[in-house]
This record gives structure tokens, sequence and C-alpha cells, in this order.
């Protein structure tokens, strides 16, 4: 029987990769107003330019670009995650769905729930939405790779036993 799980180095690799990914959503959460604001002015600049130079005459705001931060780091979260899964079975990481999208919720309410304490900064229910919102897009989109790249590991184990069979190969045919 094939073993479905991922190397004990790969495992290692994803699990510090996730833990360190929503330790950083956290200490994100962790800053007072003004800091993650300028923090935000900053990223806000930058894209803004980016966009600018390309004639993109976006409305852009600040509070576009929190948003965005919210979703993009929680879409990091939910394929990290989504990685777990794999981890521990290469053939169907679906399987643990529930328990991938559970672990994305309780790591988004507990980032906003910092920020109930946090001088200057609110947790918001909608942002919960949006952190959840990103871990579902990228648990989808590392699903979509993983399937992707096991029927491209299991057509090249097809044809290298094909070969090997004296069967000969499907190239040229």
């Amino acid at each position: 029987m094939e073993n479905n799980r991922a190397s004990a180095r790969f495992r290692a690799v994803i699990f510090t990769l996730t833990a360190l990914m929503i330790l950083f959503a956290w200490i994100h959460s962790c800053f007072p107003a003004d800091l993650s604001s300028m923090e935000s002015k900053g990223v806000f600049q930058i894209i803004y330019n980016f966009l600018h130079m390309f004639g993109a005459g976006v409305e852009l705001t600040e509070h576009i670009i929190r948003k965005l931060a919210h979703f993009t780091e929680f879409t990091a979260i939910g394929g990290l995650l989504l990685s777990c899964a794999y981890c521990f079975d290469r053939a169907q990481p679906y399987r643990f769905t529930v328990p991938v999208l559970f672990t994305g919720l309780i790591a988004a309410l507990i980032d906003e729930t910092i920020q109930l304490f946090v001088e200057g900064r609110a947790g918001m229910i909608a942002d919960v939405w949006i952190d959840f919102g990103g871990v579902i897009f990228g648990s989808l989109v590392m699903s979509a790779f993983y399937t992707l790249y096991r029927k491209k590991t299991e057509k090249r184990r097809e044809r290298l036993i094909r070969g090997s069979n004296g069967k000969g190969s499907s190239y040229g045919k």
C-alpha cells in the first residue's frame, strides 16, 4: 500500500510556516492603531504608485488596503492549513476540510479578539468574515494545486510503469 503521508521534513516545514503565518497575523493585530495606520499608508502609497504607473485610475483607499491585507493574510493561512491536511493524506486532503476551515475560523476570531484589547483598534465581525473568506479561498486554491499536482504525478508514474513493463513508451505514438 502506498504511503499517502508527506515526508517528515515537508510536514515540519509546512507546520512551521503555518504557525509563523498565524503568528504574523496576530502580531499585526497587536499593533496600536497609529502604527497600523502608518503601515497601511505605506503599503497604500506603494500600490497606488504602482497602479498609477500603468495609468490605472482606481479609487483606492486605506480602508480597501486594510481589508485586502486581511484577506491576503488569511488566504495564505488557508493555503497553509490545507497543506497541513495534505501532509496527512496526499490522495484526499479534502477529508480534513472541516478541521481546516474550523482552524481558520478560530484563527480569524482570535485575530479580531486581540484587537479588542489594543489601543485605538476594534475587533469587527465583518473582518472575521473577510478573514474566513480568505481561508476558504486559500484552501480552494491549494486544493486545486494539489489535485493538479497529484494528476500530473500519477500520469508520470503510469508512463514509467508502462515503460518498465516492456510495453514501450507512449511517446511518439
